[in-house]
């Protein structure tokens, strides 16, 4: 039967694992790598991107710990070249850590009173 896909089920993560997940086009090119512990929420998010219509097949591996799969996140878009991942682009890493390290960026985290940018509450559902 054509078009049949067989695949393990997408789940959540229960502990400390991570899954880090890749995106083929119909040509078998990678688009884009990630990571997360929640897969399928993850790509809710990822249904407004540009690439998101090219996306023919998918690979998920589960590591773990989050320090695993960002290893592996980070060494498969510097050996694959994801197309769409920008932080696989030359200058990325660059950019961010100047920005975040600057003057303004460190001012600002210091009024909000943190490092980093709280996490939304999710209601119950």
């Amino acid at each position: 039967m054509q078009g049949l896909v067989r695949a393990r089920m997408i789940h959540r993560a229960e502990g400390e694992e991570v899954a880090l997940y890749r995106f083929f086009d119909e040509a078998e090119k990678l688009l884009y790598v990630g990571i997360s512990k929640d897969p399928m929420h993850r790509w809710e998010e990822h249904r407004a991107k540009s690439w998101w219509s090219q996306i023919a097949t998918y690979e998920v591996v589960w590591y773990a710990s989050r320090a695993e799969a960002r290893g592996a996140e980070k060494e498969a878009m510097r050996s694959e070249s994801p197309t769409d991942n920008i932080h696989s682009a030359p200058g990325h890493s660059a950019h961010w850590k100047a920005a975040l390290g600057s003057p303004e960026a460190r001012a600002a985290r210091k009024l909000r009173g943190s490092k980093r940018p709280a996490k939304k509450e999710q209601p119950d559902g």
